[in-house]
């Protein structure tokens, strides 16, 4: 098996970056492992293939014993002078088991064209090796790229305590490469008299007999490296590109934690491209694995918030939908893209992560994203009042070329927002500018106009359906939810002063579920009872509503019926609309019959028992 030669970079007659290199990608807004799979997945999207979605595996893992001694002998070989260099790659060395991060997409074109910057060929149309691994800061060439500055890179080595990555591609030639690269300080050694500075950047490969520079290791010997190491295998028609990140920072989090901060990030920045309805050749296919163990990653449909999120995003690639907005520019006349927005109930969070998830508790953001639909941040507006519901907005950028590569200009190094104060003065900055006063005036008018008609029906599983009806019946009542309780006493209630004090709160749509063919509403309330009485009676009526308008009175609908109700622990159970409580006060469940394609509200009241 190859052993790899190390190659330290030198100043040029001009000079060179160096180790600031690190820097250039800013302050992003997110953690250092959600930017390095943002930029990572972002630079898939870029490498994909016309007509094919790139399939994508991150794998968090411990290298074994084999695989560390294939670094101490045949990859990491020979280490660097500067000292802070040797020291930070000799301590990932003498660790037995440390944890290393693949980024590997299959589908996509690899790292191909020229090994050298210095050496590219007349006629060459792809420079994917040297623009990712010698040069810094090349402007993209892919149309309606995710990048625009090539200096997301930087963030594969910022997370790795060593600053080392190891990269393995299959050209769409098929020709099979692998080198290894480390970024540390800049050093200088003493040369006939003469200071050698060197930027701090090193590569390990098969050195030049001529001048002695690292280019990447090929064909059989590439392959074996990449096995020894324990990369993914590789067909023949399995072009793509698998970068390890040695010694990952962890801060010393459970492996099992990371991998679903992992899957967390994925959905936060890549649910567009995740979406059932994303077609096929724009698609990601992503796994993501910890060990051997293969993490679920939710379908973004079937994932609060982003089930609001997908279905505003439909709507803006429609351009058509229940709240489309078209976003335009008066001087000069140009369409910037569409704004959609969707309200709803605000949906049962499932956290992909305990305790400090990507996902805010209630939606109130615009997701912008140019065309090539990958989240550049997310406008923070005004939380609806009513805190049952939410709402979430994309706003989807015009493809054509002029309005398109202006947002792109406007993105900092780590693409994770718009920033038109260093651009220049023109149509570009107008754009962007326009855009954003119109974006942030919608986000903060959201939440000032409350709940409203909320959307009807669209493509999704009936559950997804009537649920979504059932939020735009809730939308239109007003109220307290389950927890804060009003007085049951007007019209019925239990009346008199020894029911001053009993109170039931507003019955609050809690989830569907599916009996016996039928389709069931689960709705929760609270009772508190008062003194002085013999108990009371719980009773409740459920009513047909329709896009947020109840229809109590219209004899054409079926009228719905309460199924059950019972306390929260199962202890009380009726099969009518009318529970003896006896003494019994708590969180009680209402079940009500769904009517086909209809929502369904409940009212509740108290009622003693001598009234009853």
């Amino acid at each position: 098996m190859t052993r790899l030669s190390l190659h330290s970079e030198s100043y040029g007659v001009t000079g060179n970056i160096g180790e600031n290199f690190l820097r250039l990608l800013g302050t992003p807004a997110l953690s250092q492992l959600q930017t390095v799979i943002r930029e990572s997945v972002q630079n898939i999207a870029d490498a994909a293939k016309l007509g094919a979605g790139p399939e994508i595996l991150l794998r968090l893992r411990r290298l074994n014993a084999a695989e560390m001694r294939c670094c101490r002998e045949k990859l990491l070989a020979e280490l660097p002078d500067e000292a802070r260099s040797h020291q930070s790659l000799s301590s990932f060395l003498e660790t037995k088991n440390p944890v290393v991060l693949e980024i590997c997409d299959f589908g996509t074109t690899g790292l191909g064209g020229p090994t050298r910057a210095d050496k590219i060929p007349i006629g060459t149309n792809r420079t994917d090796f040297i623009n990712f691994l010698r040069n810094i800061g090349t402007p993209r060439d892919t149309e309606y790229g995710g990048g625009t500055y090539g200096f997301g890179k930087a963030a594969l080595y910022g997370a790795s305590k060593c600053r080392t990555i190891l990269v393995d591609t299959l050209t769409e030639e098929g020709e099979r490469r692998f080198i290894g690269c480390h970024i540390g300080a800049r050093f200088e050694t003493e040369e006939r008299r003469m200071l050698k500075q060197f930027t701090g950047r090193h590569w390990w490969g098969v050195a030049d007999r001529n001048d002695g520079i690292a280019d990447p290791a090929r064909g059989k010997q590439a392959t074996q490296l990449a096995a020894a190491i324990g990369f993914p295998e590789r067909e023949e028609n399995q072009s793509g590109t698998s970068i390890m990140i040695l010694d990952l920072q962890t801060d010393g989090e459970e492996l099992a934690v990371t991998g679903q901060r992992i899957v967390e990030g994925l959905l936060w920045s890549f649910w567009p491209r995740m979406m059932r309805t994303t077609p096929k050749k724009r698609r990601f296919t992503c796994r993501v694995m910890v060990g051997e163990d293969e993490l679920k990653i939710p379908e973004p449909e079937e994932f609060p918030p982003l089930d609001l999120y997908c279905k505003a995003m439909r709507a803006a690639r429609a351009g058509k939908g229940n709240d489309v907005r078209p976003v335009s520019c008066q001087r000069p006349v140009k369409h910037l893209g569409n704004l959609a927005l969707e309200k709803g109930l605000r949906g049962k969070r499932r956290p992909v992560v305990a305790g400090d998830s990507l996902f805010p508790a209630s939606a109130h953001h615009i997701a912008l994203m140019r065309p090539v639909e990958l989240v550049v941040r997310y406008l923070e507006g005004t939380p609806l009042p009513d805190e049952r519901f939410e709402w979430a907005g994309v706003f989807l950028v015009d493809r054509e070329d002029e309005v398109e590569s202006a947002f792109a200009r406007s993105e900092p190094p780590a693409h994770d927002d718009w920033v038109s104060g260093n651009m220049e003065r023109g149509h570009a900055r107008t754009f962007v500018n326009v855009a954003l006063r119109a974006l942030e005036t919608a986000a903060r008018e959201m939440g000032e106009a409350g709940p409203s008609r909320i959307s009807g029906r669209f493509e999704a599983p009936p559950l997804a359906r009537v649920a979504g009806r059932l939020g735009g019946a809730l939308a239109g009542t007003g109220g307290d939810g389950a927890g804060p309780v009003r007085p049951a006493g007007d019209g019925g209630g239990a009346g008199g002063s020894s029911g001053r004090s009993a109170r039931v709160s507003r019955p609050v749509f809690d989830r569907l579920v599916r009996e016996d063919g039928r389709t069931l509403a689960v709705f929760l309330t609270d009772v508190v009872q008062g003194n002085g009485t013999s108990g009371y009676v719980l009773v409740a009526n459920a009513s047909i509503a329709m896009d947020g308008v109840a229809a109590k009175r219209d004899p054409s609908l079926d009228r719905p019926e309460i199924v059950r109700m019972q306390s929260s622990g199962g202890e009380l159970s009726s099969g009518s609309s009318r529970l003896d409580l006896g003494k019994a006060e708590g969180r009680f469940e209402i079940v009500a019959e769904v009517p086909r394609d209809c929502a369904v509200t409940v009212d509740a009241e108290l009622i003693t028992l001598e009234v009853g």
